[in-house]
């Protein structure tokens, strides 16, 4: 199984177009054909989450495990699904964010953005808020890992 791994920093340009990552774009072209981008706001953070369609697929999944019209199955499909989108990549490899996104995340038109593995999905961030993220992640991270509970 391969994995979105590491961070990358890219530009924004003025038209709110920003090139994902060159690994990030071969392993969503070899998870699908037409190598397309799920996009939407992260309900749990500053910032963008994206996936490749089994990323779609996962949370259809997730969903799909709750019985027809159970208050969770709904709250599920109503706060996630309507905020997504499926996007496609510029010969460039550029994919447009629009100003929900750009402004979900803090992001500026033109500015830069840090894009962020997590497994089976991406994070895209504001640089500044992303250090701020990082370090606060990594200094739980080795509590945890020296034992502690990092909280």
């Amino acid at each position: 199984m391969e994995f979105f791994l590491s961070t990358f920093r890219n530009k924004i340009d003025a038209k709110g177009r920003v090139s994902v990552p060159a690994p990030y774009r071969a392993l969503l072209a070899r998870k699908s054909a037409e190598g397309g981008l799920i996009l939407g706001p992260d309900i749990t953070a500053p910032a963008l989450v994206a996936g490749g369609r089994d990323y779609l697929d996962g949370l259809n999944r997730r969903i799909d495990e709750l019985p027809d019209l159970h208050p969770e199955r709904e709250m599920l499909i109503d706060g996630l699904l309507p905020f997504l989108s499926e996007l496609s990549l510029d010969q460039e490899g550029r994919v447009q964010l629009g100003a929900p996104f750009l402004g979900h995340a803090g992001l500026a038109s033109p500015g830069e953005a840090v894009f962020v593995g997590r497994r089976h999905s991406f994070q895209i961030w504001e640089p500044k808020a992303w250090e701020a993220r990082a370090a606060e992640a990594r200094a739980k991270a080795a509590a945890w890992l020296r034992g502690g509970s990092g909280s």
